[in-house]
């Protein structure tokens, strides 16, 4: 479904706060990005041969290595 695909990767960015644009849940708690629906996403173009050519080249790899480097992740709430 590649069309799903690309919609899921357009809607699925960072805001100016480094939050997922489209993961919010009714209170307004927002994912930090890239959230699980992007990793995913990202993943499936990967194994789909339409995107980047290793795992090192997802955002989710780059996340894991910043998490690994100390930087924190959280979440927070939307004005």
């Amino acid at each position: 479904m590649p069309d799903l695909l690309a919609r899921t990767l357009e809607e699925h960015t960072p805001d100016s706060e480094g939050f997922c644009r489209e993961c919010r849940d009714a209170t307004g708690v927002s994912a930090t990005w890239p959230c699980v629906t992007r990793e995913v996403a990202e993943r499936a173009r990967s194994l789909n041969g339409t995107g980047a050519g290793s795992d090192t080249d997802t955002v989710a790899a780059r996340r894991r290595a910043r998490d690994l480097n100390g930087a924190g992740t959280g979440r927070h709430t939307s004005a």
